[in-house]
C-alpha cells in the first residue's frame, strides 16, 4: 500500500535537485546495503525547518547521518547533537559529515537514547525522532524537559508505507504489526496532545510536525 500514486512519487523524484557528491553517494549507500534513511523529501523539509530557525537540533537516531547533513548544510550559528547505539553507523556517519565539510556542527554521541537523551544538556529548538519506532512515545517523554518553550517536533515514518491506514494490515518485514499498532497509538497521542498542536503529513514516508503549546 503506496501513500503516493506511482504518477506522483516520479513526478517528485523529477523534481528533485542535483545532490552534493557526499550526499549521493549516502543515497546509493543507503539503497545497496538496505539502510534506513529518510526520503529526499523528508530531508528537504528539515533542512528547510532548520534553515529557518537555526537552532540547536536533537536527532535521534543517526544511521550513516544523511538527515543531519541535510539539517547542517543550512545551519549558521544553530548545531546538531544526533544519537546513535550502532559503532559502524556511527563511523559511517563520521566519515560522511567529515567529507561533507560539517562535522564541526554536528555532534555524534553513541549509545542508547534511553540512556544518552537525559545526561544532554538543553536547550533544543528542534527535536528529530527517526529511530526505533515503537520507542517514539519514550524517546519524546525523555527530550520534553530539554527542549525550548516552543521547540518544534519532527518524527519520521508515522504512515509506515501506508500501513497504519490499513486495517487489515497484518504486518510485514519491514512494519511488524507490533510496530505498526505503536505507530497509530503514537499518531493518535500527538493529535490529541495537550502539550503539543501537531499533524501527520504524507511526506516521504509520513512525517508528524508539531509545536510545543505547553
Amino acid at each position: 500500500m503506496a501513500i503516493l500514486s506511482e504518477q506522483v512519487q516520479s513526478y517528485l523524484a523529477e523534481l528533485r535537485p542535483p545532490r552534493s557528491r557526499v550526499m549521493a553517494e549516502m543515497e546509493e549507500l543507503a539503497e545497496r546495503e538496505g539502510i534506513p534513511i529518510v526520503q529526499w523529501e523528508t530531508g528537504r523539509m528539515l533542512a528547510a525547518l532548520a534553515g529557518s530557525l537555526d537552532p540547536r537540533v536533537l536527532e535521534v537516531g543517526t544511521a550513516i547521518g544523511y538527515s543531519a547533513l541535510h539539517m547542517a548544510e543550512v545551519l549558521d550559528t544553530g548545531s546538531v547533537v544526533t544519537l546513535e547505539r550502532d559503532p559502524q553507523r556511527i563511523d559511517q556517519a563520521g566519515d560522511f559529515l567529515g567529507r561533507a565539510g560539517v562535522a564541526g556542527k554536528v555532534e555524534i554521541v553513541e549509545g542508547d537514547a534511553h540512556a544518552t537523551i537525559p545526561g544532554l544538556e538543553g536547550p533544543f529548538g528542534l527535536l528529530f525522532l527517526d529511530a526505533t519506532k515503537g520507542e517514539y512515545g519514550d524517546y519524546l517523554e525523555l527530550a520534553e524537559p530539554l527542549l525550548a518553550p516552543r521547540a518544534l517536533l519532527v518524527v519520521d515514518n508515522l504512515l509506515m508505507s501506508g500501513d497504519v491506514a490499513d486495517p487489515d494490515a497484518g504486518g510485514s518485514a519491514r512494519w511488524p504489526l507490533e510496530t505498526v499498532e505503536a505507530g497509530r497509538a503514537f499518531n493518535q497521542a500527538l493529535l490529541r496532545s495537550q502539550r503539543w498542536r501537531g499533524a501527520v503529513l504524507p511526506v516521504g514516508d509520513g512525517v508528524g510536525l508539531a509545536t510545543r503549546i505547553g
